[in-house]
């Protein structure tokens, strides 16, 4: 969630707060690419949340929410500013009948599984999705069959200008994989979500399905960041990609899968720079073939201007 980008400065942040300096971001997302943050910091709670937030506003820092690290880029260079991981102080859940409580940095996945102990159903799209509900939120996060995690949402609770604010659903706009939270600033620290009753062994045979089938036409043991391209309307960024012949297409470290070709895999030598380097060649492939602009699905994290794959046509 990039805040609007001011300057930066060295202010050395109070020592309660646990803020580290140059943390290699590669270390904490899916494609294991990416430089340092300038600060970094998952703090315990939310009152050292707002106490951090209120020292990042008063050093003039921008603010990125880091979720699961599976939907984004982040440049060899790094960021400036400060980036932050909720997964500490925003990662409880509970239950209220049929509604589930989830702070923003509950990872999907356990939170799909809670819900089956539950025998509650609804989240079973979510068991193979590595991402947290904050991110879940921001991007309308969901499956290939339409499922999604914006239908199930009652009411969320957010942080916005350093003031906390409940915003019902009524108030929230979903679209594919986007929603009106994405860019707004607002940094989501729970959610209520609206499930149904189910029994537990119909949710979990369920996500076996779905996790046998992502295992079988994806490539979850490599180091990639998921879907790379939103699928276009009526239509799938893999077999768009496929058709205008960019499986197996290659830059330096970074290959488009074989398995999928909606996911760019690395190597041990893969760079941020040969993802952003292949985005932009798949583009170029599916265009000049299919007339057809792919939009990318994950977000580019760097300073700086905008590369290429994510700039806007006019």
């Amino acid at each position: 969630m990039p805040a609007g980008y001011h300057r930066s400065v060295s202010v050395d942040p109070p020592g309660r707060l646990e803020v580290t300096r140059d943390e290699a971001l590669a270390r904490h997302t899916y494609m294991r690419v990416g430089g340092p943050a300038e600060w970094f910091a998952e703090p315990a709670d939310v009152e050292a949340l707002d106490a951090l937030l209120a020292w990042a506003h008063e050093a003039g820092l921008a603010i990125r929410v880091l979720g699961g690290g599976s939907n984004v880029v982040v440049a060899d260079a790094g960021v400036r500013g400060l980036v932050v991981s909720l997964r500490r102080c925003a990662s409880e859940m509970r239950f209220e009948e049929r509604v589930v409580v989830a702070g923003g940095g509950t990872m999907l996945p356990a939170l799909a599984r809670a819900a089956a102990e539950h025998d509650l159903g609804g989240l079973e799209f979510a068991i193979g999705i590595p991402g947290t509900v904050g991110g879940a939120l921001q991007s309308n996060a969901g499956i290939g069959d339409g499922r999604a995690i914006g239908p199930l949402v009652e009411a969320v609770e957010v942080i916005e200008d350093g003031r906390r604010r409940h915003v019902e659903a009524s108030e929230l706009e979903f679209g594919y994989r986007t929603s009106s939270l994405r860019g707004s600033g607002a940094l989501v620290i729970e959610a209520r979500l609206a499930l149904e009753a189910r029994p537990r062994a119909a949710v979990e045979a369920e996500m076996r399905r779905l996790l046998e089938a992502r295992q079988a036409s994806q490539p979850t043991a490599e180091r990639n960041a998921g879907s790379i391209f939103r699928n276009p309307p009526g239509d799938f960024a893999g077999r768009v990609i496929e058709a205008a012949g960019g499986k197996g297409l290659r830059a330096g470290g970074a290959e488009v899968s074989a398995k999928h070709a909606n996911f760019i895999v690395l190597d041990a030598s893969g760079t941020a720079a040969d993802v952003v380097r292949l985005m932009g060649l798949v583009q170029e492939r599916v265009e000049s073939a299919l007339g057809l602009r792919l939009i990318p699905e994950v977000e580019w994290w760097g300073d700086g201007e905008t590369p290429a794959p994510w700039r806007e046509r006019a």
